[in-house]
């Protein structure tokens, strides 16, 4: 789910939307809008809740670009790509902690069955948006 994240933001970034690109804004926009609605959430629990969602997605933006900054340097050698393993490995780690911190967070503002469905809400809409990125790129 985080790399399926992270493939998507990037790719939706660079994406047109109707002759234009969607932005950053914009796709944040779009996210919020479907977590809304697929969670049911209330005008109040979105004004507690998202604040802290981006404040995850900061979070783990930076672990992102360190990873891509690993694979951006092309490691060549057996030791240098043991060794970028090794430390995407402990991103993916870093990734899942910054993940579980925030999802307790979340428990302390929603109710647990409205966490998960904005769990999966944001599963399914990043899934949704990599198919339809696909499905644009295939156009070409």
């Amino acid at each position: 789910m985080v790399m399926l994240f992270a493939i998507t933001l990037g790719g939706m970034a660079q994406q047109k939307h109707e002759g234009q690109r969607l932005t950053k804004a914009d796709f944040i926009r779009q996210l919020e809008q479907y977590v809304t609605q697929e969670a049911q959430l209330t005008s109040k629990e979105s004004a507690e809740f998202f604040p802290v969602y981006r404040e995850m997605h900061v979070k783990m933006r930076k672990v992102f670009d360190a990873m891509k900054n690993i694979d951006r340097k092309r490691p060549n050698t057996d030791k240098a790509c043991a060794d970028a393993i090794r430390q995407k490995d402990k991103m993916d780690i870093e990734l899942k902690r910054i993940q579980q911190q925030y999802h307790n967070k979340f428990l302390d503002i929603l109710p647990a069955c409205k966490v998960m469905k904005v769990i999966n809400a944001e599963d399914k809409f990043h899934r949704n948006m990599l198919k339809r990125w696909s499905k644009g790129n295939k156009k070409k």
